[in-house]
C-alpha cells in the first residue's frame, strides 16, 4: 500500500530531525480497523478505540508485549489519495509514538504518557511547518499553526486526568511551535 510508503517517509523524516535510527520499520506494526475490532472482540484493548483514528498498542504476549500501531482505514484511504493534514496529522502522530516507544525501550529509559503525547504533538507540527517552509519559504505557517493549535476538540471518552494530560501536551507544543516558526522566520 501507498501508504507504507507515506509512513516511511514520515519515519525517515522524524529520524532526521533527531538524528537517530530506529531499528524498526513503523509500516511492518500497521494494523487497520478489522485488526482493532478483533482486539476489541478479545478484550485486549478498549471498545472506546473503535471510535479513534490512531493509537499505538502496547499488547501482553505471554511475558513480553508486542506493538502495533493503528491508523483507521479511513485515514490509510486518504493517505493513498494524496493525505490531508488530518490524515498527515494522525499519522505522524502514529510514527511518533511508535518511535519514542521503540527508542525509550533500547535505551533502557522510563517513558510517560505525557512524554508520548507532547513529542506527538511537537512532531506533528515540526513535521508540517517544515515541510510549508520548504514548499513555500514559510507564508502558510501562522495559517498552519491557528489549524493544528486553535479550536481542539478532545475525545469524549477521556478521563478528566486524561483530558488534562492531552491539554497540557497540546498547549506546550503550541509554544514550541510558536518559538519554531519564529525560528524559520529568522532564517535559523
Amino acid at each position: 500500500m501507498a501508504e507504507h510508503g507515506r509512513l516511511s517517509g514520515i519515519q525517515r523524516h522524524l529520524e532526521s530531525i533527531y538524528a537517530l535510527q530506529v531499528p524498526a520499520a513503523v509500516g511492518e506494526y500497521v494494523i487497520g480497523d478489522a485488526q482493532l475490532q478483533q482486539l476489541v472482540e478479545a478484550g485486549l484493548v478498549a471498545p472506546d478505540l473503535l471510535d479513534t483514528h490512531e493509537q499505538v498498542l502496547v499488547l501482553p504476549e505471554g511475558d513480553e508485549v508486542s506493538l502495533a500501531v493503528y491508523l483507521s482505514d479511513a485515514v490509510r484511504s486518504g493517505l493513498d489519495a494524496g493525505g490531508s493534514l488530518q490524515d498527515h496529522c494522525h499519522a505522524t502522530e502514529g510514527v511518533s509514538h511508535f518511535l519514542l516507544l521503540v527508542w525509550s525501550a533500547g535505551q533502557g529509559r522510563p517513558l510517560r504518557r505525557l512524554d508520548l503525547e507532547l513529542q506527538a504533538e511537537i512532531d506533528k507540527a515540526s513535521t508540517v511547518l517544515l515541510l510549508e517552509h520548504g514548499a513555500s519559504g514559510g507564508r502558510g505557517r501562522r495559517d498552519l499553526l491557528r489549524r493544528l493549535f486553535g479550536s481542539v476538540n478532545f475525545a469524549a471518552h477521556l478521563e478528566p486526568h486524561e483530558r488534562e494530560r492531552y491539554r497540557e501536551a497540546h498547549r506546550l507544543a503550541a509554544r514550541y511551535a510558536d518559538r519554531l516558526s519564529d525560528l524559520l522566520d529568522d532564517g535559523v
